[in-house]
């Protein structure tokens, strides 16, 4: 009875302290998105820091939570402070691409060219094509969009649109087909390509944002 005994409340203990990791894991959470809500930077920045959250949360996922605060809040010089300490640290390269991913999108969204190139020549020039083709593509074709403002491109997205049976994707082409109309001025037609895809969207957060953009 015994030898049954000790492996059974081993095992009930680790189950217990993954359920109480679990609930103090989202008490931090709850806590962080309060701060950021009411836009308390210092509390915030200081939670972050602090004992539990280093003992409960990732180096990887404080760096997350603390880049995702400047996106949220739009702040651009912390950005790029906090973007050059990561690119010359020794964060793994896999956890780079998905950090360093978000802050270029934010560039490319909000007009800051040369950031944009500067995140795009270090990330290509340090995956290997081959193994990465659908993150390859994917800066490849922001690029095009956002920064070459490539007439050609369009007849290439029309396609892609074509072909894909995704909704989400959908609702990305059309929205990248239409920020590359806005870029070569044709604003009626971006407007109209933004009408198609909120048509497909089924996200009532993302319909909102597709109505400010439209004007509605």
């Amino acid at each position: 009875m015994t030898n049954y005994l000790v492996p059974s409340l081993f095992f009930i203990c680790i189950f217990a302290s993954f359920i109480y990791k679990k609930v103090i894991t989202k008490k931090y959470l709850s806590l962080l998105m309060e701060y950021k809500l009411y836009k308390k930077e210092e509390e915030y920045m200081e939670l972050l820091t602090s004992v539990p959250i280093k003992l409960y949360f990732s180096s990887k996922t404080i760096m997350v939570l603390k880049i995702k605060y400047y996106l949220d809040t739009n702040q651009y010089d912390q950005l790029k402070e906090i973007t050059e300490q990561i690119r010359n640290s020794n964060v793994k390269m896999k956890d780079l691409v998905s950090i360093l991913l978000s802050v270029y999108a934010y560039y490319l969204d909000f007009g800051h060219r040369n950031d944009a190139l500067e995140i795009y020549h270090f990330l290509i020039n340090r995956i290997d094509e081959e193994s990465n083709q659908e993150l390859y593509r994917e800066l490849n074709e922001l690029k095009t969009i956002y920064i070459d403002h490539d007439r050609n491109y369009i007849s290439v997205l029309e396609k892609k649109i074509e072909k894909t049976k995704v909704l989400p994707e959908v609702v990305i082409l059309y929205f990248r087909l239409a920020k590359l109309y806005e870029f070569l001025g044709d604003v009626d037609q971006s407007k109209l390509l933004l009408q198609r895809a909120k048509s497909f969207s089924k996200s009532q957060g993302q319909m909102k944002q597709l109505e400010r953009l439209i004007g509605t």
